[in-house]
């Protein structure tokens, strides 16, 4: 028999496990694991009788959600090679998960169809949240990153608020029992020696499905679908569903988003104010500057019987006056509604000094632009009055009753001298009340001065 070199048995060795083996799923006890500083993960997994060389690649070990460590129980999937470097059996790892979450999966799954057949998940027995809420209960660990990431965020966004914090375990044996019977007593909270709050949070950071098993107990979710109030569920990442999010009455991502998803943006309800005071603003000048054109135009026409002429630009600015306070009050009485909605819900001193302190703003507001409003109608009208009077005291009309005559030859103009005139001619006389026709008989025309 020829014989082989090292790396050639080293080869056909490798060849052999690859194609006899290949593919495998294997169980067992993860031994002495080590990270290298490319970022590969050696390990060893053994059983009772013995043990297997692992590798998890960096590529591999960067999407792997279970953190490998010593003493863990895990079932993994890849393929059986030999490390032609040492010559040694090595097992190359593609997928990790914890021993049994299998049966976890399977567990989960019939849960779920359970209480879906009951109707749990119904989106019609979701209540919604309420839109200016004053206190929350949070039901989760009190320790931890999550219950200070939750506090930093509702300080942020909603200072206003009060936050009450009902410590529970959320992982291990046990832990469901104690969110039950969290969320129940808070439903009946002056018997629990615990304020009443307008809705719960139940929040836990991420972590593998073992970790979040006790949010898929069936206790857990009879005692959300069961809670008096609404119920936001903010378990694990994005990516983790428990079967307590498909019974609350709304499924935060994590438990930051449930903060941001359940309360309103203090910035934007100062927006909110700001806009609505540049909105009356803006009507207001509108309001002005058409009556000022149209007094304008009033101004420049010509007019044949100015009363006449006027009352409808005087009819116009009563209207708009009228409009103006209506729409003022109306206004007004929207930020007061949202105001005292609001004052109704929040109790924090501060933002009931400032919601009192922008009410007493829009009130001022609206008395100066009804103030401002009626003295330039006033102007106007005062404007007005004056030119009906100068254009009366312009009429003909005006003279006629005062006692003289308009005089007309036979071709109807206007005899202002007897230059034109000549005895015999006819004339006709225009008095205020009736005319007469005459005929000259003398003239005397006026002396010249000499």
């Amino acid at each position: 028999m020829q014989s082989l070199s090292v790396t050639e048995l080293v080869a056909r060795l490798r060849r052999a496990v690859e194609v006899e083996v290949g593919e495998q799923r294997v169980q067992g006890e993860i031994g002495s694991c080590k990270m290298a500083g490319s970022g590969h993960i050696y390990f060893t997994l053994k059983d009772e009788s013995a043990q297997l060389q692992c590798v998890l690649y960096r590529f591999q070990a960067n999407s792997c959600r279970v953190r490998l460590r010593e003493g863990l129980q895990v079932e993994l999937a890849g393929r059986a090679t030999v490390w032609e470097g040492r010559g040694s059996l090595q097992f190359i790892v593609s997928r990790v998960q914890e021993a049994g979450i299998g049966t976890l999966q399977q567990r989960f799954e019939q849960m779920k169809l359970k209480l879906e057949r009951e109707g749990l998940f119904s989106p019609a027995r979701k209540r919604p949240l309420p839109a200016f809420p004053q206190s929350v209960g949070l039901i989760t660990s009190a320790t931890g990153a999550v219950i200070e990431d939750m506090r930093h965020r509702l300080s942020e966004r909603a200072p206003w608020m009060q936050a009450y914090l009902l410590p529970v375990q959320v992982q291990g044996k046990g832990a469901e029992q104690g969110i039950a019977r969290a969320i129940r007593r808070w439903g009946e909270p002056e018997a629990n020696g615990l304020p009443r709050v307008d809705y719960l949070i139940v929040a836990r950071g991420g972590g593998s499905m073992e970790d979040l098993w006790c949010f898929n107990e069936e206790v857990v979710a009879r005692a959300i679908a069961e809670s008096p109030i609404p119920v936001v569920s903010a378990v694990g990442h994005e990516t983790d569903f428990t079967i307590a999010d498909f019974v609350a009455d709304l499924r935060a991502p994590t438990p930051t988003a449930a903060i941001e998803l359940t309360t309103p943006d203090a910035a934007a309800l100062d927006a909110w104010f700001a806009q609505t005071g540049l909105d009356l603003r803006r009507r207001l000048t509108r309001a002005l500057e058409l009556a000022k054109l149209r007094l304008r135009a009033a101004e420049q026409g010509k007019l044949a019987r100015p009363a006449e002429a006027l009352a409808p630009f005087i009819q116009r600015l009563d209207v708009l006056e009228e409009d103006l306070r209506r729409a003022a009050r109306e206004r007004l009485e929207q930020a007061r509604h949202t105001l005292d909605m609001a004052a109704a819900r929040l109790s924090v001193r501060a933002l009931r000094a400032a919601h009192t302190a922008r009410e007493e703003r829009l009130t001022a507001l609206h008395r100066s632009l009804l103030q401002s409003a009626r003295m330039r109608l006033q102007s106007r009208s005062a404007r007005l009055d004056a030119l009906e009077v100068g254009l009366r005291a312009a009429d003909p009309q005006n003279a006629l009753e005062r006692g003289f005559a308009l005089v007309s030859g036979a071709d109807g103009k206007l005899i202002r001298s007897t230059a034109s005139l000549h005895e015999g001619d006819a004339l006709h006389l225009r008095f205020a009340a009736g005319s007469a026709e005459a005929t000259i008989t003398a003239l005397h025309p006026t002396p010249t001065t000499p």
